[in-house]
């Protein structure tokens, strides 16, 4: 049979002999629910599919973990196995060495994996199914085998089933691979007397003074459709495998079930599996349920041993899909196309997975909003990232303010009551120098210490521990844990408990610097703040102004003064070296700007102010041309493979084209609320400085190399003062004088993006790289980092690199008419930048021509990774911009071609419900590459997907604020083959408004008018509505996610 691609009627995602297929890894999500433990687990299309799984991160791993080109190979062995012995001959299901008639596939669900095999020769159907436990107070990976006979006669058939291999509890995966070998000597597998081995360590393994005891462990069960309770189980290989240490065959396996169960076993100083030997007289169907998880003491699961049974699976089962289909409700779509509505919910799921799910936790001041089933992007693709998944209940994870920033921008669209959390939280991380934290962790929460007496009244016994976690920062994962695992007493049910906690707690921001700073990374804030606008339009001015409680997270490192970080490395002047570690402050901690020079009280402002001190700091790091916004502190931007361009003064128009958007913000709503703003008396200094500046640059005193040179004299100054942090004094200024001078900044701005588009002949270029034409060396002085000669540059020279995507995307942005935009498209489609093969973006042209010091993308094989590749972040990006300037025509052309759901699974090489991070383009040499799909899901693609289908389903700004009255306006911009057999398409509004719309023509909604709505409340009450604009008091109704459902009828314009 070949291999063959569909979707079967509940829209699964099957592979037909899948074994065959091309390669790729995914991952189930790893989402236990707020009251269960989670695990990350991997899968490939190979063997019996997964691949490694475990607890947290990468250094807790379960069964071994490799990178995915590895996995392929040896998944097979390494992996879970099957033997059957029939009639004295073993055959092994799933394996490619088998000599038996079979068919395989998989079948892939957003929260189960299904691997199947028809095995002719023994006329056997063998099903695994998959899934991480839910609601559970352990992680654990659970696997149901099914063996179903194919005809009447009964086959008495013996089966050994389990995986070769599990990793004990306090072993590093990377120190394991290293020294597996020497490891060994602390291995051991005790429990076994309770039919649940426990894999644990004896201590730690570190070579130190201080050793302690491993009390943690992981365990492994099973039990079959016939036994009574738990099996014995083998964690011995030897007695399988015996001699063959390949473990390509049982070798060990010469006698009967019985008689390998009752063979002495070695459970210490070595590598221990997990298998269990089962025998039955197969009639109809016959199974068996392996559980293997991660527990803090193996009393745990001992108490709870009788709860095993297919019952509880069946439960469990049920649980792990309901748990998935219940926050995926949130974006239901029903169009003509099925695939697409279900693509959405995929998007929705992952987008989930890396900004996390706001939970709305009730406060005695403000609401907290809490993301749970977060973590930082890794899997086997992804092998380079740390990614951890905390293992507690209510279980949030890191990442990087990049990813989190864009995969929560759509919060406030599936949940109002998120309101300006993510603003607040991201722009409270700017620092008052424009740059932000790399890693932002989950929050914490602190309580107020009055009521800590009060609290711990409610529990009976062990007070000292819970006393000790509310002392201090928590998590409401601390609280819950604590109390399941030490079987507290309380006078309430936990979730009581907790919730009494969390009403008289403040929550923390947490983040840590990490490594340098990103150019783009606080471009993501403006879309926060136009997502929530976009539904609270009528609380601009307390959003904006009166909201005090802003504040600018302090980093403990140094951006260092041209003087320091310019030098000259053999012959060539680069800026290597940029940072400088202050260890005056903790680098892993949060810290916040603070008055009095950094020993007074944190500083407070308002979003206006943080607006302003953001776009100041950005708007004085343009380069020498005013073209780009410049690298100068080690990274690059969104494309972190061009990582080599701040070394050669690199730029970039991305951020500039941002920057003009942020003013015309600012100047916006200037204008709107005459005002003051106080501003730190360093920044307001800095302010009127680079306006005075840029005066004299006006008036043509200054050229821009001086214009350039003393406005970064200004910035380095500005940062000298507030290194450790600030005065604390402050100056006021007018939101007139605030106006007048951002619209001197935008001219200037307006200027450099204008001269940039003679460097792309008609399209915006993304990168420049500067070289110095005049330097002068600086005796005696030396880079503090690397110990290169210092220099001082008098003047450089502008060489733009090959075009790439991301300049004209950020571009479409501020571009101010219709016209212009589609010129600009057309002219990409008309470049190299388009792939004519397979009607997709890609990256950039070809870079063969540039200099390997651009970055390791010019390392890179072409059509690969960020070298001139489909990445589907940015392609998707350029659609959602291709929409917002309203080129609708061209925009669904265009999509057809490019979203996964439209492409060809048997080209793309994997489920069309799920993005990928890029697709190898027709410029990779390798043929057989070209048009698939590499790195699995986890990418900014799901958060633009995401703002596409938000505006595709309800239109931009479906909320204003006119006359003091709030409406609600619906204007899809719909394509008339997406409305189904009866014209009609229907879509959740706010994750609750059933929204139907009606459109008998099929229309394409941007050039149709909507002649009326039905509005029908949950008692069954209706309102007609002329138009398509909803008033009060329904409009304030629908917001806050009362029941409404709203019935829109279209016509021709």
């Amino acid at each position: 049979m070949a291999v063959k691609y569909e979707f079967n009627e509940s829209n699964e995602f099957v592979i037909q002999e899948y074994h065959k297929a091309k390669t790729f890894s995914s991952f189930l999500p790893g989402i236990a629910g707020i009251d269960g433990i989670p695990m990350w687990s991997f899968y490939v299309n190979r063997g019996q599919a997964m691949g490694s799984f475990g607890v947290k991160d990468k250094d807790n791993t379960i069964m071994e973990f490799f990178p995915a080109n590895t996995m392929y190979k040896n998944v097979e062995l390494q992996g879970f196995r099957t033997f059957i012995k029939y009639k004295d001959e073993i055959h092994e299901i799933f394996s490619s060495m088998s000599r038996d008639v079979f068919t395989r596939k998989m079948i892939i669900e957003k929260n189960v994996l299904k691997i199947q095999e028809i095995n002719e020769t023994l006329n056997i159907k063998v099903t695994v199914t998959y899934f991480t436990m839910p609601k559970e107070s352990f992680a654990a990976i659970v696997r149901k085998v099914e063996l179903e006979n194919l005809d009447n006669e009964e086959k008495c058939i013996e089966v050994l089933d389990g995986l070769p291999q599990i990793l004990p509890f306090g072993v590093k995966n990377s120190d394991y691979q290293a020294m597996s070998n020497l490891f060994r000597a602390w291995f051991e597998v005790n429990n076994i007397e309770n039919n649940i081995p426990y894999y644990k360590i004896r201590g730690t393994t570190g070579d130190s003074a201080e050793v302690t005891q491993v009390s943690q462990g992981n365990f492994y069960l099973s039990f079959t459709s016939e036994s009574q309770g738990l099996i014995k189980p083998l964690i011995d290989m030897d007695v399988i495998f015996g001699s063959n240490t390949a473990y390509t065959k049982p070798e060990g396996w010469n006698c009967s079930i019985e008689e390998i169960i009752n063979q002495e076993q070695v459970a210490t100083n070595k590598s221990s599996g997990g298998f269990t030997a089962a025998k039955t007289t197969l009639k109809d169907k016959f199974a068996i349920c392996t559980i293997i998880g991660h527990i803090a003491k193996p009393e745990l699961i001992n108490e709870r041993k009788n709860d095993f049974n297919f019952k509880y699976i069946e439960e469990k089962e049920k649980q792990a899909r309901v748990l998935v289909e219940n926050l995926v409700q949130d974006t239901f779509t029903k169009t003509s196309n099925p695939l697409f509505d279900k693509y959405v919910d995929q998007c929705y799921l992952d987008n989930i997975l890396r900004g996390g799910y706001p939970l709305i936790i009730k406060n005695n001041k403000k609401n907290h909003v809490y993301h749970v089933y977060s973590r930082k992007h890794g899997d086997l693709e992804r092998e380079y990232n740390f990614f951890s998944l905390e293992p507690a209940y209510y279980s949030q994870g890191n990442g990087n303010f990049r990813d989190v920033n864009q995969n929560r921008r759509s919060d406030v669209l599936f949940n109002p009551q998120v309101e300006d959390f993510n603003v607040k939280q991201f722009m409270s991380l700017i620092q008052a120098d424009g740059y932000n934290p790399l890693s932002v962790k989950g929050s914490t929460f602190s309580l107020n210490q009055d009521y800590l007496e009060e609290i711990l009244l409610h529990i009976k016994d062990k007070k000292d521990g819970m006393k000790d976690i509310l002392s201090g920062k928590f998590t409401p994962g601390h609280i819950i844990t604590y109390l399941v695992n030490n079987h507290v007493d309380t006078d309430i049910i936990y979730d009581e408990f907790l919730g009494k906690v969390l009403l008289i707690s403040d929550q923390n921001y947490e983040a840590e610097f990490g490594e340098g700073y990103w150019t783009d990374h606080w471009t993501y804030n403006m879309d926060l703040v136009e997502t929530y606008l976009s539904i609270y339009p009528d609380k601009l001015k307390s959003f904006a102004f009166e909201d005090l409680n802003y504040t600018f997270f302090h980093s403990p490192v140094k951006i260092l003064k041209r003087e320091d970080k310019y030098v000259v490395v053999n012959g060539k002047v680069r800026q290597y070296d940029a940072l400088l570690e202050d260890h005056q402050l903790n680098i892993k901690n949060t810290n916040w700007l603070r008055s009095n020079n950094g020993k007074g009280e944190i500083y407070k402002t308002n979003l206006y102010a943080k607006l302003i001190s953001l776009a100041l700091n950005k708007f004085v790091t343009l380069d020498a041309y005013g073209m780009g916004i410049e690298m100068e502190a080690n990274k690059p931007g969104w494309n972190d493979a061009m990582n080599g361009l701040p070394g050669l003064f690199g730029s970039s128009l991305n951020e500039t084209a941002e920057l003009k958007r942020l003013i015309n913000f600012i100047l916006e709503i200037s204008l709107e609320y005459q005002g003051d703003v106080n501003l730190p008396i360093e920044m307001a200094e800095l302010l009127k400085l680079a306006a005075k500046e840029l005066r004299d640059y006006f008036q043509g005193s200054l050229n821009d190399f001086q214009y350039w040179d003393r406005t970064s004299t200004l910035r380095e100054n500005y940062r000298e003062k507030i290194l450790y942090g600030i005065n604390g004094e402050e100056e006021k200024f007018s939101s007139k004088e605030i106006s007048d001078i951002f619209e001197n900044f935008n001219k200037k701005i307006q200027l450099g993006i204008k001269h940039s588009l003679d460097y792309g002949n008609g399209i915006y270029p993304t990168y420049f790289h500067y070289e110095a034409t005049k330097y002068d060396l600086l005796e005696g002085k030396f880079n503090p980092v690397n110990g290169y000669q210092n220099v001082k540059i008098t003047e450089f020279s502008c060489n733009p690199l090959p075009l790439f995507l991301e300049g004209p995307c950020r571009t479409l942005k501020i571009l101010e008419d219709k016209e212009t935009a589609r010129r600009l498209y057309n002219s990409i489609k008309e470049s190299e930048i388009y792939d004519n093969s397979l009607k997709m973006y890609k990256t950039s042209v070809s870079l063969e021509n540039t200099s390997d010091e651009i970055g390791r993308a010019r390392a890179f094989t072409p059509g690969w990774l960020e070298r001139e590749s489909v990445f589907m972040h940015m392609e998707y990006k350029y659609l959602l911009a291709l929409l917002k300037s309203e080129l609708y025509d061209e925009f669904f052309k265009d999509i057809q071609t490019t979203l996964a759901p439209f492409l060809d699974p048997e080209v793309y090489g994997r489920s069309v419900l799920e993005n990928s991070s890029f697709i190898a383009s027709s410029m990779n040499p390798d043929k057989s590459t070209h048009g698939r799909g590499y790195v699995a899901r986890l990418s900014g693609s799901t958060s633009e997907l995401l703002s596409i289908w938000f505006l595709m389903m309800a239109g931009k700004n479906p909320f204003a604020f006119e006359d003091e009255m709030l409406s609600l306006c619906l204007s899809p911009l719909l394509p008339g083959w997406l409305f189904d057999d009866k014209g009609e398409v229907t879509f959740k509004f706010l994750s609750t408004t059933k929204v139907t719309y009606h459109n008998p023509k099929k229309l394409d909604t941007y050039a149709a008018k909507v002649e009326k709505m039905v509005l029908v409340n949950s008692k069954g009450k209706s309102i007609e509505i002329k138009g398509n604009r909803i008033g009060e008091p329904y409009a304030s109704e629908i917001r806050n996610k009362n029941k409404w459902s709203i019935d829109v009828f279209f016509n021709e314009a």
